[in-house]
């Protein structure tokens, strides 16, 4: 099994966030919704779902969840 039908395999479901990581120089950006797209700081590449650094195990949030709240 490749990391595509790994990825396939576990959609992400309405109104849950994804952590953005910088595919170019693997700077971690922002909890944000999938359909978003970043801008890195570090190096200037636009990050979105499709070209995101995504971990072995990707891990989402509900948009009201706790750990998001900004001091």
């Amino acid at each position: 099994m490749n990391k595509k039908e790994k990825i396939e395999e576990n959609p992400i479901p309405p109104g849950m966030q994804v952590e953005f990581i910088c595919p170019r120089c693997g700077n971690h950006l922002a909890w944000a919704l999938p359909e978003t797209q970043i801008n890195c700081p570090r190096c200037g590449c636009w990050v979105t779902n499709k070209n995101r650094r995504k971990p072995e195990q990707d891990l989402m949030l509900p948009l009201n969840d706790d750990q998001l709240t900004l001091f």
